[in-house]
C-alpha cells in the first residue's frame, strides 16, 4: 500500500507543479472534474479513469482517511468512533431545529475524507426491493431502473466471499442462495467473522412475533429477517469502502489526479449557462473540457449548485446569487431514515463489554489483528428484519395515515429492526449498570413520509448548509414508530427472549404504557439516522421539482466542452499542454451523482449499496455516450 501511497501524492503533487503558471495560479485542465471523493464520487472517478485517454480529476475537501486516524477506518467496530460531529474526518453539520421532537438540533454525521461517509458506516450490503426499483422506473419514465435491468449494476460492486463460520457461533450460520452472489466486482462482500451472541437470541424473538427467516438481503425482497452482508474483507476483517476498493487499486494511472485538502467553491458558469469549471478555495479554476460531476452527497451537492446561482430564483436573489437557472427542486425532497430504540440490560456479554473490561478489549484487538476474527470484526447490527405492522396493530390508525402507506409497492415494508448490541440512544439520563451489558433495537422507518429540505444561508459554501429532515411531519412515521416500539416489546415478552434479560425495560421503560406516553417517548428519542437522500431528485423534464433526468444531467444548464491537443504522459502525472483552446458545437450537461439523485430513498438496511449501484449504472452511461 505505501508504495501505491506514494504514486499518488507524487502524482497530485506534479500535476500542481506542472499546472502551475508564473502568475502563481494553477491552471489546471480535465476532461472530468468530480466534485467529491466519497462513496459515489470514486465509483465514478475509477471507472471513467479506465479509459486511457481521458484525464479525470477528483476534488475533494479530505484526504485519506488513514492519514488522519491510522486503522479507524479499517476495524469495523471503530465506527462508532465518528459520531462525533468534532471529529477532523467529520462535518461539522447539524439540524435545523425539528418542531415535532422537542425543538432539538440533531448532529449530522457527514464523512469529510477520500471514501465519505462509506469510510464510518454500519457496512451493510443489500439490495432494495423489486417494488421499490419499478417505482423509480415508472416515475422517472425509463425502464432501465427495475431491478432486473439494474442487477449488472449491483453485480459490479460486488466481491462475495464466503463465511468462515468456524470462527462464528453454530447457531449463526447465514443462509444466502449462491446463485445471487457475485465475485470480481469492486467491493469486498461477506459475513463477519463473528457473531453477537446478542443477535442469536434476538433472531429467536423475531420468530416468535411471526418475522421468519430468509435467505439474504440481495435478491430484490427484503421482507423478513436475515444476517446482513457486510462490506468488509473476509480475509483480513477491514473494511471495504469505496476509497480502498475504488481509489486505491487506481492510484497510479497517469490521467487521475487527486486535489486533496481542496474545497469546491462554486461551479463556474459563462453568460450561455455553460459550465466551465469548478472554483476551488484558493480562487483558481480547474476547467473541465467533458463534464463536472457533483458527488458531494445529499448535503453538498444541493449546496453548491444553489451558491452556483442554479436553485429556486426567489432564494437565489435574496442572498444575491446571479440566477443560472431557476430550478424550485434543488435541495427539497428531502427523505430521511429515522429511529428510537427498545433496549433491555441482557445477562450475556454484548459490546458493551468492550467498554468496562479492558481484559476483553486488549483480546479483542489481538483475535483481530492476528487472525481477523472477534468482537471488532463485527460492526452491530447484523440481524436485521422488516416487516408490515400487522392489522390488529393498525386499527385505530386515521384514514389519511392508512392512504399514505397505501400509496408505497406491495412488497415495500413499513418498519426496520436491527439488533443493536449495546445500550440505545436516549438512555444517557437513565441510571444504569455500569458493569452491564445491554442489547437493544434499533427500529427505523423505512416508509418515510415526512419530507424535508436542503438549503443555504449565505453564497459562502463554507456556511454549513441548512439541513431539515423535518422529522415526524407526516403523521404516518409517527404511528409506524409507535406501533413497532409494541412489535419489539412483544418479542421481548416472548418466551424465546426472557430467559436472557436482567430487570425490566431501559427503554421506553415500564413506566411508559399508553398510546400518548409512547408518543412522547417517540417525539423525545427519535433521531436522524444519517442516511438524507433526494435532494437533486431524478424525475421527468415535465416535473418541475425534478433536478436531473434518468442519466444524471442538471436540468437547465449546460457544459462547454473544449478542444485540446493530445495528452503529453508523464512518469507519475498527466500534463495538458497549454494552448489557446477552442470551443465545439458539443454542448454536454453538468451531472449530479450520489446520493441526491434518487427521487426517493429506497427501502432496506443499506442506502449506500444504491449508492453504489447508481453510480455503477450512471458511469457506465457516461462512458458510452460521451467517450
Amino acid at each position: 500500500m505505501g508504495a501505491i501511497r506514494s504514486s499518488v501524492l507524487l502524482s497530485a503533487t506534479l500535476t500542481l507543479l506542472l499546472l502551475h503558471s508564473a502568475s502563481g495560479s494553477v491552471k489546471s485542465s480535465f476532461d472530468y472534474v468530480i466534485v467529491g471523493g466519497g462513496t459515489a464520487g470514486l465509483v465514478v472517478a475509477n471507472r471513467l479513469s479506465e479509459n486511457p485517454n481521458v484525464t479525470v480529476a477528483i476534488v475533494e475537501a479530505g484526504t485519506f482517511p488513514e492519514d488522519v486516524h491510522g486503522n479507524w477506518t479499517d476495524v469495523p467496530s471503530y465506527q462508532t468512533r465518528f459520531i462525533n460531529i468534532t471529529d477532523p474526518m467529520m462535518w461539522d453539520f447539524v439540524t435545523e431545529p425539528q418542531t415535532e421532537t422537542n425543538n432539538v438540533s440533531f448532529p449530522y454525521w457527514r464523512a469529510k475524507a477520500l471514501g465519505g461517509c462509506s469510510d464510518v458506516n454500519d457496512m451493510a450490503y443489500t439490495h432494495t426491493c423489486k417494488g421499490a426499483h419499478q417505482l423509480w422506473a415508472d416515475t422517472v419514465g425509463d425502464q432501465s431502473y427495475t431491478y432486473a435491468n439494474m442487477l449488472s449494476s449491483y453485480h459490479k460492486t460486488m466481491n462475495f466471499a464466503p463465511p468462515n463460520n468456524q470462527d462464528r457461533f453454530a447457531n449463526a450460520t447465514p443462509k444466502y442462495n449462491k446463485a445471487d452472489t457475485v465475485t470480481g466486482g469492486a467491493i469486498d462482500v461477506t459475513y463477519p467473522n463473528y457473531a453477537q451472541s446478542w443477535s442469536t437470541w434476538l433472531s429467536l424473538g423475531l420468530e416468535a412475533i411471526g418475522i421468519q427467516k430468509k435467505d439474504s438481503f440481495i435478491d430484490g425482497n427484503v421482507l423478513g429477517q436475515a444476517y446482513n452482508m457486510d462490506t468488509i474483507n473476509q480475509k483480513i476483517g477491514s473494511r471495504s469502502s469505496s476509497q480502498t476498493a475504488y481509489l486505491q487499486p487506481v492510484l497510479n494511472r497517469p490521467n487521475l489526479a487527486v486535489f486533496d485538502f481542496t474545497m469546491a467553491q462554486r461551479i463556474m458558469f459563462n453568460g450561455r449557462k455553460e459550465a466551465t469549471g469548478v472554483l476551488i478555495k484558493n480562487g483558481s479554476t480547474i476547467t473541465a473540457t467533458k463534464e463536472i460531476i457533483l458527488s458531494a452527497g445529499f448535503a453538498q451537492s444541493p449546496q453548491l449548485l444553489l451558491v452556483s446561482g442554479v436553485g429556486p430564483a426567489s432564494l437565489l436573489n435574496s442572498l444575491s446569487i446571479p440566477v443560472v437557472a431557476d430550478r424550485p427542486g434543488v435541495g427539497q425532497n428531502m427523505k430521511e431514515q429515522i429511529a428510537t430504540f427498545v433496549t433491555y440490560q441482557v445477562n450475556l456479554w454484548t459490546s458493551s463489554e468492550l467498554g468496562i473490561n479492558p481484559a476483553y478489549l486488549e483480546e479483542s484487538i489481538a483475535q483481530w489483528n492476528t487472525n481477523a476474527s472477534g468482537p471488532l470484526v463485527n460492526p452491530g447490527g447484523e440481524i436485521y428484519s422488516t416487516e408490515f405492522i400487522p392489522n390488529a396493530l393498525r386499527a385505530n390508525w386515521s384514514a389519511e395515515v392508512n392512504k399514505t402507506l397505501a400509496q408505497y409497492p406491495s412488497d415495500w415494508p413499513h418498519v426496520g429492526y436491527a439488533a443493536y448490541p449495546s445500550i440505545g440512544e436516549g438512555a444517557a439520563a437513565i441510571p444504569l449498570d455500569p458493569t452491564g451489558n445491554y442489547g437493544s433495537v434499533l427500529i427505523n422507518v423505512q416508509a418515510v413520509s415526512s419530507t424535508g429540505y436542503v438549503s443555504i444561508s449565505s453564497a459562502n459554501i463554507s456556511d454549513p448548509p441548512l439541513i431539515n429532515p423535518m422529522m415526524l411531519t407526516n403523521a404516518a412515521d409517527l404511528e409506524l414508530l409507535v406501533a413497532a416500539v409494541k412489535r419489539m416489546r412483544a418479542a421481548f415478552a416472548s418466551s424465546a427472549l426472557t430467559p436472557i434479560l436482567i430487570g425490566s425495560e431501559v427503554l421506553p421503560g415500564k413506566s411508559l404504557q399508553t398510546d400518548e406516553e409512547l408518543v412522547s417517548y417517540v417525539r423525545k428519542t427519535t433521531y436522524p439516522m444519517s442516511h438524507g437522500f433526494a435532494t437533486c431528485k431524478m424525475g421527468k423534464s415535465s416535473d418541475p421539482m425534478a433536478v436531473i433526468d434518468t442519466h444524471g444531467s442538471v436540468y437547465g444548464v449546460k457544459n462547454r466542452r473544449f478542444f485540446f491537443p493530445p495528452l503529453e504522459i508523464l512518469s507519475f502525472g498527466a500534463r495538458v499542454r497549454e494552448t489557446d483552446y477552442r470551443s465545439t458545437d458539443s454542448i454536454t450537461a453538468v451531472r449530479v451523482i450520489d446520493g441526491s439523485s434518487f427521487p426517493f430513498l429506497p427501502p432496506g438496511p443499506s442506502p449506500q449499496t444504491q449508492v453504489y449501484t447508481l453510480a455503477e449504472k450512471l458511469a457506465q452511461d457516461i462512458k458510452d455516450t460521451v467517450h
